[in-house]
C-alpha cells in the first residue's frame, strides 16, 4: 500500500491504524511509565506445608509462587477485616 502523500510504502496495519486516527477513533499511545516490579519476600513453608501448597497449586494449575500470593492475598483480606481496617 502507498502513502499518497509521500509515496512511500505503508504496511496494511500502519494504514489502518492511520485512518482510524484521522477519524478520531484512535488516540496516539501515551507513554508508560515504569511498571511497578513485585519484591521477592523468601516465604518459608515447612517440608508438609510446601507439599501441600504444591498439591494445592499444581490442581488449580498455578505455580506454587502464585499459590502462596493468592494465599497471602486472601488471608491479608480477613485480617485487615478483623482488625477494622480498610486496603
Amino acid at each position: 500500500m502507498l502513502n499518497n502523500a509521500t509515496r512511500e510504502a505503508v504496511s496494511p496495519s500502519a494504514a489502518l491504524v492511520g485512518r482510524a486516527r484521522a477519524k478520531g477513533r484512535l488516540q496516539a499511545p501515551q507513554p508508560k511509565g515504569e511498571p511497578e516490579r513485585m519484591k521477592l519476600t523468601g516465604m518459608r513453608l515447612l517440608p508438609a506445608e510446601y507439599a501441600q501448597a504444591k498439591e494445592l497449586a499444581d490442581a488449580d494449575e498455578r505455580t506454587v509462587a502464585r499459590f502462596c500470593r493468592l494465599m497471602y492475598l486472601r488471608g491479608l483480606q480477613s485480617y485487615m477485616a478483623e482488625h477494622g481496617r480498610q486496603q
